[in-house]
């Protein structure tokens, strides 16, 4: 059987796991999806019997994953969850050198995370955490990655502009498909503006060996250009002229702002004294992305592109926003300078194959597609793609081989029942 040509038109719109994995969730439904999967951890420190309180998420069996610093050497350890109850909790395993310890409870709780892969995550991309700060119930925050390429204590962890109020250490932190994506683990004290998360992936281990399923990727990817930018605060050389200066004090506080009518206003008031600041005008076409100004994102991405040219960020962003736009020739001419620029970054493949895929370049995109998977064999979203273009060829068998790979990948992800549908749909 063929999927119809309607299924195939609205895939992108319906689940947009094309170039960002499935479709985005409001942050009322992540909240709504994961809240009862979230508890407040309390207890008393043995060093110096101060009462702590910290956050944690649950999973089937009792389990419970938190930050290593919050629950470590502490006694009378309980979990209170969001909609009443209160339950005694054990350490079952800690790793300080991971910053992860998981807990358990002797009883089920009403609701558990799923897990999600930290590392198909790129700077902003956008967050949400449910924490209990200190004193406080459980508190909802968002924001978007700032870098994925950041070191803590020896260990990787993602740079977040999030405003994490002090307290939050061990609140889960999900993505735009409600998936967990890690834990909070705190600011980092010589630069209290950065919120750090532990990515869930440094826990698959420990996770695994109690039980509770992981999606099966091989680990970090390769490091992608795209992932260097660009949303960290910057220090000001001491000899720079006063308008430079505070050029980088306003991109500051867009790093800083939390929403991204604030991010906008501070990074076009730096580019407006800074013309040629790169940094300010890449974050301002993220920020107007997010605000869902094309116009003004299309914009300061061509001028991000035109300042530096050997860097494949604005004309992947930049293609990405087009395709979006149904701009899909244009597009497909952004992600092939992308290509050019980065011809190891799997994620320039993949969207080089999707834009052709979209424009009903099928052999293209099929072998696009080939050469992301060669150098990142268990990408899930580049088997999905995949799985589709063959679909369009109808090659059914070929099809399903990728789709059931991607099952087999990504795990439960919000858009499985409707894929494993495509699937009985293809093999009748």
């Amino acid at each position: 059987m063929k999927l119809s040509e309607a299924k195939l038109a609205v895939i992108g719109v319906v689940l947009g796991v094309c170039l960002a994995g499935a479709a985005d969730m409001s942050v009322e439904d992540i909240v709504r999806r994961n809240e009862s999967a979230v508890v407040t951890l309390t207890g008393i420190r043995e060093s110096d019997g101060a009462t702590v309180q910290s956050s944690g998420c649950c999973f089937p069996g009792g389990f419970i994953l938190s930050a290593a610093h919050q629950v470590a050497g502490v006694r009378n350890l309980r979990a209170r969850l969001s909609r009443g109850g209160e339950f005694p909790a054990r350490m079952i395993a800690v790793d300080i050198t991971k910053e992860i310890a998981l807990l358990r409870v002797d009883e089920p709780f009403p609701a558990n995370v799923v897990v999600g892969d930290a590392w198909r995550l790129r700077s902003g991309s956008p967050l949400v955490c449910i924490a209990a700060p200190a004193h406080l119930d459980l508190t909802v925050v968002t924001g978007i990655v700032s870098s994925m390429n950041r070191t803590y204590r020896g260990y990787p962890v993602i740079q977040a502009d999030m405003r994490a109020a002090p307290g939050s250490s061990g609140g889960p932190v999900f993505d735009a498909n409600g998936m967990l994506v890690g834990l909070i683990i705190g600011r980092l004290e010589e630069e209290a503006w950065v919120t750090v998360v532990n990515p869930v992936n440094n826990a698959y281990d420990l996770l695994q060996r109690h039980g509770i399923p992981v999606p099966a990727f091989a680990g970090r990817p390769s490091r992608d250009s795209s992932d260097t930018e660009n949303e960290e605060t910057l220090s000001p050389a001491s000899d720079i002229s006063e308008r430079d200066r505070l050029a980088v004090e306003a991109y500051n506080r867009g790093v800083a702002a939390e929403d991204a009518v604030e991010k906008a206003a501070a990074y076009r008031t730096a580019v407006t004294l800074l013309p040629d600041f790169y940094e300010a005008w890449f974050n301002l076409g993220v920020a107007e992305t997010v605000r869902g100004d094309v116009v003004a994102a299309e914009a300061a991405y061509r001028r991000a592109a035109a300042l530096r040219p050997e860097m494949p960020a604005p004309h992947r962003n930049l293609g990405r926003l087009l395709l979006r736009c149904e701009r899909r020739e244009e597009a497909v001419a952004c992600f092939a300078e992308a290509l050019r620029l980065a011809p190891d970054a799997p994620q320039s493949h993949n969207d080089f194959g999707e834009a052709c895929r979209q424009t009903g370049r099928l052999r293209e995109a099929v072998q696009a597609f080939d050469e992301a998977l060669r150098l990142d064999p268990r990408n899930a979203k580049v088997y999905y793609n995949l799985g589709l273009t063959y679909a369009q060829l109808e090659q059914n068998e070929e099809a399903v081989a990728r789709l059931r790979q991607y099952l087999e990948l990504a795990g439960e992800t919000p858009d499985a029942d409707v894929v494993r549908v495509w699937v009985a749909e293809l093999t009748q």
